[in-house]
């Protein structure tokens, strides 16, 4: 846990940074589960993270797998996340930036959100969903994918 490897690199003890993360947990305040719900909403939203991405970074921080898995489902299920609508909006932005639609735009913008963690499948189709809005004059080689 993130905390942990804090007070680990200042210099406490094993004995005492047990000691206190225990005292933080059952005083409630240090709670994964909360922890990890917070991150995956706020920066779902912010960073325009996909879901393999927010699980990674979350586990880098020492939330348990689990716990991570169970938050995002958690996001998902109160509507506090929209997967669904979060790849929409994210490749739209990406798609805005790119000043000319061509095969190497789409080839960047499909490798960048591939990198922030979305699906490659429902990537790739709502690339080629939003690409297709633009029209065959828009972008070179209309029938290629990214």
């Amino acid at each position: 846990m993130e905390t942990s490897r804090r007070l680990a690199s200042e210099g406490f003890d094993g004995a005492e940074v047990e000691r206190t993360v225990e005292a933080l947990k059952s005083e409630g305040l240090l709670d994964d589960e909360s922890l990890a719900f917070d991150f995956v909403v706020l920066r779902s939203a912010r960073m325009q993270r996909g879901k393999r991405r927010l699980l990674l970074e979350l586990e880098r921080r020492g939330v348990d797998p689990g716990v991570a898995e169970r938050a995002y489902q958690a996001a998902v299920d109160s509507g506090d996340l929209d997967p669904q609508t979060l790849l929409r909006e994210a490749v739209a932005m990406r798609l805005k930036r790119e000043r000319v639609l061509t095969d190497a735009g789409l080839r960047r913008v499909y490798n960048a959100l591939l990198r922030a963690g979305f699906p490659a499948a429902e990537l790739y189709a709502e690339l080629k969903r939003q690409r297709d809005a633009f029209g065959p004059a828009e972008h070179e080689n209309h029938d290629e994918g990214p």
